[in-house]
């Protein structure tokens, strides 16, 4: 019982250390894009989101695959004491992805032109061109942080990220609010109206140019700290075989291949929705500042809303691949089956409850934050919030699980299976049914849907992984459930009883969040055990008792 307690004590301190810088980022990115959308308007927004989902797509080339290959093959040398092959394989993971990055660079900034027209927007090249730079500084902090996670520590990756977002927050809002002036007045010359728009979305995402420098100067100071402390943790091996620098490039290329694949398929649906979104609205003679505006709504508000809860998931998948592949690799299926069920769990326990709160009070929510460019439109996507944050946060973390006990070809397989019949589903729904936007996130739901039922199968067949549904799933949902009309009657009242919207919201998210943590308690879903493996949970746990919650 100790060991278990260890285990659960590490895995949750780190992946909820993780978790909050992560859900800290998103909701940074959340409240600057509210002066940066009242800047440069839904218009300007679509073109922000639109560009930014490019940039998306080939940061997962240049970088965000790194962490994950780069944690996983360290976490492995690492159990086996291999001190020289540590920093082979770093040094061979920075070179791969510095080329990677200089590849896609080159590609974004030199096709800038012919992209935005692809993607139905031309005005987005500005925006293009200005992110395309990010891309070289991304691989490097991206092998840093990933070579840290290796050594289980997620600490620096929450630090550079919470300076990285800071930093892309002030500066995207004023190079918006003066490129967005500057725009307007060359619109005023020529007569146009995209030059303000595009401007504006272009200075948004030089934000993204100085946190990237940003980041990365944190983790090169950081990993000059810890450096010889970390070296320090491997004790030597005599009988260590040192691999040549041929079989680790190779080696680190046979791993960031699949896990590369499987991210770049599962995140590029957002891409290709905005691009079937566009010239399906085109075809439908939407206008581009209709089309844009529309996309405007989806990315930059309900997206942006949803990712803020999905951030839970996608930071303990990070923070659990180094842990899953110690057990894997020494043979303990027990713990794999555990450290999986813990997870999913954990993952449950947060995204359920998030998707309800957004649910329920997901157009107060929108009230509060956008309250010049509130549509009912957007009131009502937040009624499947639920739906996209339970599908992809589950996803998200089956997806790691896979590629922790070295199943790194499934996620490949079950993202491009999703993705095939994501691209015949949504054409239907745009120029068949007429569905517009509803259309776009009925099909990414089915997508997520697609992969959680894959991964799941597949985890059972190589693991013996069973899904435990009342624990995790059930009785989270009832808690939800519960929290979600606690949540809603209070909004109510206050709203009768002030007739303030802010008032009134607030209110609701504090009764919320305090429903639920009693409703987690008496529904026996969190115990003694799992409260008391939290940050500070010895606390939790002596307050919970104080109160007669347990």
């Amino acid at each position: 019982m100790a060991k278990k307690n260890n285990f659960l004590k590490s895995f949750m301190v780190q992946g909820t250390i993780l978790a909050i810088a992560g859900v800290l980022v998103r909701i940074i990115g959340l409240i600057y894009r509210i002066p940066l959308t009242g800047i440069i308007g839904d218009e300007g927004n679509g073109y922000y989101s639109t560009a930014y989902d490019y940039y998306s797509l080939l940061l997962l080339i240049s970088s965000m695959s790194m962490p994950i290959a780069v944690s996983k093959l360290v976490s492995q040398e690492l159990i086996k004491n291999n001190r020289q092959n540590v920093k082979r394989i770093f040094r061979a993971s920075i070179s791969i992805s510095l080329s990677l990055g200089l590849l896609v660079f080159i590609v974004l900034f030199f096709g800038s032109q012919v992209i935005a027209g692809f993607s139905g927007y031309p005005a987005i090249k500005y925006a293009l061109r200005a992110l395309a730079p990010v891309l070289i500084l991304m691989a490097i902090v991206g092998t840093l942080r990933g070579y840290m996670q290796g050594y289980g520590t997620m600490i620096p990756t929450a630090i550079s990220q919470i300076f990285e977002q800071i930093v892309n927050a002030i500066v995207s809002v004023l190079a918006a609010y003066y490129l967005f002036r500057a725009g307007a007045e060359i619109d005023e010359k020529t007569s146009t109206s995209y030059h303000a728009a595009g401007y504006g979305a272009a200075g948004g995402t030089l934000g993204t140019l100085a946190g990237a420098f940003t980041a990365m100067v944190t983790m090169i100071i950081i990993f000059g700290l810890l450096k010889k402390s970390m070296d320090q943790e491997i004790s030597s091996n005599p009988q260590e075989k040192v691999l040549p620098y041929k079989k680790v490039y190779k080696m680190v290329a046979l791993t960031i291949i699949p896990v590369l694949l499987s991210t770049t398929i599962y995140n590029c649906s957002n891409l290709i929705d905005s691009t079937i979104f566009g010239n399906a609205m085109k075809f439908l003679h939407y206008s581009e500042k209709d089309r844009s505006a529309l996309w405007g709504v989806y990315s930059g508000k309900y997206r942006l809303l949803s990712n803020v809860a999905i951030a839970f998931s996608s930071a303990l998948s990070s923070s659990m691949i180094p842990s899953l592949v110690k057990s894997y690799t020494t043979g303990n299926r027990d713990a794999v089956q555990n450290k999986i069920a813990s997870a999913v769990k954990l993952t449950m326990i947060i995204a359920m409850p998030c998707g309800v709160g957004l649910m329920v009070l997901g157009s107060p929510i929108l009230k509060l934050l956008w309250p010049a460019s509130y549509t009912s439109l957007s009131g009502y996507l937040m009624g499947f919030s639920l739906l996209t944050v339970f599908s992809f946060s589950l996803s998200t973390i089956t997806n790691s699980a896979l590629q922790g006990v070295d199943r790194l070809r499934l996620p490949v397989k079950h993202a491009a299976i999703s993705l095939m019949i994501h691209l015949i589903l949504i054409p239907c729904l745009l120029l068949g049914l007429h569905l517009g936007l509803y259309g776009v996130l009925i099909s990414d739901i089915f997508f997520a849907l697609v992969v959680c039922f894959l991964n799941q199968r597949a985890l059972r067949r190589e693991v013996g992984y069973k899904q435990e549904y009342l624990h995790s799933m059930v009785l989270p949902f009832v808690c939800s459930l519960v929290m979600g009309l606690a949540a809603y009657l209070c909004y109510c009242l206050a709203f009768y009883l002030s007739a303030s919207n802010t008032i009134a919201t607030l209110l609701g998210i504090i009764v919320a969040v305090v429903v639920y943590g009693i409703s987690l308690l008496k529904f026996r879903v969190v115990d003694e055990e799992t409260l008391a493996s939290f940050p500070k949970g010895d606390k939790l746990l002596a307050i919970c008792k104080k109160v007669h919650l347990l």
